[in-house]
């Protein structure tokens, strides 16, 4: 039976660990290094991540496959544009420096080669980067244009078609609708007005057109898009709540063709509607009655399901009765749909299928964990040698020492960077993000798969999930004070704090409609002052290590922003970062709407510190080109923002920012580190990680500019003691 802890016992409990928090911050903080900002980015990876025990080594999404002339063209989600000449035993970057590195769709003229690269990637996800175009290559990759900006600006490309009798008549699929034009991209009309998911030429008919299209099924026409009509016989009706749409037909025999179809059912929304098979060309259709669900997340309870995401068919060559159906399994079936194999769990390869693509080679098959092939032998290879692509998410950790890095990845798990090998290897399956390092010798592991926290004591040999009793939500931002390493703060709808690592928990914030936690940071070298960032724009900031709160942010953040909505609507936390030997200077990015799937507005504030009335905010965003920011760096010499068109510093007080450093892909980037010795870690996301060589450290310095000047006047944690004291003012809004 509990018992109930009187007030005024925990009143004396609460000054005592507020105390001893105090005296164990007497230690000397650690030097902040300066910045480096001149020098090459230089990419260590992953190229790719090594070991992973379901899918061997993987690299990162591949949208679309192509191949001609020899070549194999891989499209990634954040990467751009990839080639191998020879069966993937190596690749190279071609599309570095366009304008647009997401790729929906690809395409290429085999003779003379021209490359085509559907910009903005049609699969309905949360990360899905939208078009700036399509971008054309006649020579191999090495320079490119961009055609109908105007027309896909904004937009999402599923396929590109090229006419086989006409080399400038093009067809762009996506959820505009199809776009055709007739002069090589020059001009574009539309053919048809309705999100389309799949394109493809009906064989033996060089006017003949299918399209699978969302919540209407399959459209047919035969006259290059002038006209279409549904096709129905056997197949669902408007009313059957049709999702995504794929198509496959038969190379050596035009007359088979087949058809899937998520639905939008409230039951199992984007679960497999059905699997359809013709025989005659279109004209009649019936459903293969022993389909597994392939679009269905194995074990899920209600049944979850990714058909919006992950659909793709492809029927082999020279067998019409072979059909390969990937959605988050690849199925196989060779006799029609009467039986099915799934490769997914028998062959080692990597879930969630987007690109099938067969060549005399076997079947190449493009999905989360990069590019494998089905040899004609049944065996399954991945080819993700030195392909990297891989789509980092916030945020990475240094090890003391900095000998090793950890770093969460898009659907790819946690890994660990040995700097002093230069391997990644694969630690935790499904979607990584949050890591930390904890106490300990070897130091405890921290990282997150799926929104589980996750924790190993033995150097990633051995895990267990210390999960707070966060909810259904699940665990998104994490971080570990940096003075006693195991106090852990978890934030799920609230930030829960734990003093064993991760042994117990505690809710230490009551927040009302502030959404998941999407950050928290402490200030360097406290173990008093630490932030915490929500989804609904909210900051809160605690000076007793987490123990309670005061929300500090605005009642409304003032932006231009076009595509901000009323009030905080669309706002969400980015990253919170303070200032070395100021732990009340701190720096907050937010963002407004999606900012992966609109253009959207830097918006960076500070909280200077600098009187009574603290906080009041600034804004320091200044010239920052219009992309929002996701990741905050400060250093004694500079503040770093990572932002979806590059890497960015300033001076903070000038709001003049300055590309950092040279040679970095035109990638988005997520996040910043910074090594011991001074050099910087860039997570992109869709080029891997990124170093840039640590600055020069002066000798002997009067002062290094105003993060230098404020380290001693301001506060007395610079010294070990307690921080310097501030009025919190009142926003309008509670302690906790």
């Amino acid at each position: 039976m509990s018992r109930r802890v009187p007030a005024w016992l925990a009143s004396v409990a609460l000054l005592a660990v507020a105390a001893w928090l105090v005296i164990s911050t007497s230690a000397a903080p650690v030097a902040s290094p300066l910045m480096p900002v001149r020098g090459l980015w230089q990419a260590i990876g992953p190229a790719p991540v090594l070991h992973d025990p379901f899918a061997g080594n993987e690299s990162g999404r591949v949208t679309a496959l192509a191949a001609a002339d020899g070549k194999l063209y891989a499209g990634s989600a954040g990467g751009g544009v990839w080639v191998t000449a020879n069966g993937g035993k190596s690749w190279r970057p071609l599309s570095d420096h366009t304008p647009d590195m997401a790729i929906g769709a690809l395409a290429i003229q085999a003779k003379p080669e021209v490359i085509y690269a559907g910009t903005g990637e049609d699969d309905d996800c949360g990360d899905c980067f939208f078009s700036d175009g399509i971008l054309r290559s006649a020579d191999g990759g090495r320079s490119w244009q961009l055609l109908g900006q105007k027309v896909f600006y904004g937009h999402y490309l599923s396929s590109i078609l090229l006419d086989p009798t006409d080399p400038k008549r093009i067809f762009a699929a996506g959820d505009l609708g199809i776009e055709r034009s007739d002069n090589g991209g020059r001009t574009w009309r539309r053919v048809l007005d309705v999100a389309t998911d799949d394109l493809a030429w009906a064989p033996g008919s060089p006017r003949r057109l299918l399209a699978g299209v969302e919540g209407m099924g399959v459209e047919v026409s035969s006259d290059l898009g002038g006209k279409w009509r549904t096709l129905t016989d056997g197949l669902p009706h408007r009313q059957d709540r049709i999702g995504r749409v794929a198509l496959a037909i038969a190379p050596s025999d035009p007359s088979t063709m087949y058809v899937s179809m998520a639905t939008l059912s409230r039951r199992c929304t984007d679960c497999l509607l059905g699997l359809y098979v013709s025989r005659d060309g279109g004209k009649t259709f019936a459903k293969l009655a022993h389909t597994p669900d392939f679009l269905r997340e194995p074990g899920t309870s209600p049944p979850q399901a990714q058909g919006d995401y992950d659909q793709v068919l492809a029927v082999a060559p020279d067998h019409p009765q072979d059909l390969f159906a990937g959605g988050v399994e690849l199925l196989v079936t060779t006799d029609g749909g009467a039986s099915w194999t799934d490769l997914t769990q028998n062959f080692y390869l990597h879930t969630d299928q987007h690109a099938l693509l067969f060549s005399a080679q076997g079947l190449y098959i493009g999905n989360d964990g990069g590019v494998y092939r089905l040899t004609p032998q049944n065996t399954v290879q991945d080819l993700n040698t030195d392909l990297s692509i891989t789509q980092v998410y916030p945020a990475m950790a240094v090890a003391p020492g900095g000998n090793r890095v950890l770093a969460g990845f898009q659907d790819n798990g946690t890994a660990v960077y040995d700097r002093r090998t230069g391997r990644w290897t694969s630690l935790i399956g499904g979607d990584g993000a949050w890591n930390a390092f904890g106490a300990g010798k070897p130091p405890l592991m921290l990282g997150e798969a799926d929104g589980s926290l996750e924790r190993s004591g033995s150097s990633g040999r051995h895990w267990g999930s210390p999960q707070p009793p966060v909810g259904s939500l699940g665990v998104g931002a994490f971080a570990v004070d940096p003075l006693q390493r195991n106090v852990l703060l978890a934030g799920g709808q609230q930030v829960w704090r734990s003093t064993r690592d991760g042994g117990n928990w505690q809710e230490v914030t009551h927040l009302r409609g502030g959404g998941p936690v999407t950050v928290i940071a402490f200030a360097p070298g406290s173990s008093l002052i630490v932030y915490a960032g929500w989804q609904n724009g909210q900051v809160a900031v605690s000076e007793n290590a987490g123990l309670n709160w005061t929300v500090i942010s605005p009642a409304v953040w003032t932006t231009p922003c076009a595509y901000a909505g009323p009030g905080n609507a669309d706002a969400y936390v980015t990253d919170i970062a303070a200032t070395p030997g100021d732990p009340y200077r701190a720096f907050v990015s937010v963002a407004f709407g999606m900012p992966q799937s609109l253009p959207d507005c830097p918006f960076v504030f500070e909280t200077p510190a600098a009187d009574a009335s603290w906080p009041s905010w600034t804004d320091v965003t200044g010239d920052l080109p219009s992309f929002s920011v996701l990741g905050l760096y400060v250093a004694p010499n500079g503040l770093v923002a990572a932002t979806g068109g590059g890497v960015f510093w300033s001076r903070a007080r000038d709001s003049v920012w300055r590309p950092l450093g040279g040679g970095l892909p035109n990638v988005q980037t997520t996040t910043v580190a910074q090594l011991p010795s001074g050099e910087l870690l860039l997570g992109t996301y869709g080029r891997g990680v990124w170093d840039l060589p640590a600055a020069a450290q002066p000798k002997r310095t009067r002062h290094a500019g105003r993060y230098a000047r404020s380290t001693v006047r301001r506060s007395a944690v610079a010294r070990g003691g307690e921080p310097a004291r501030r009025t919190l003012v009142d926003h309008g809004h509670p302690t906790y």
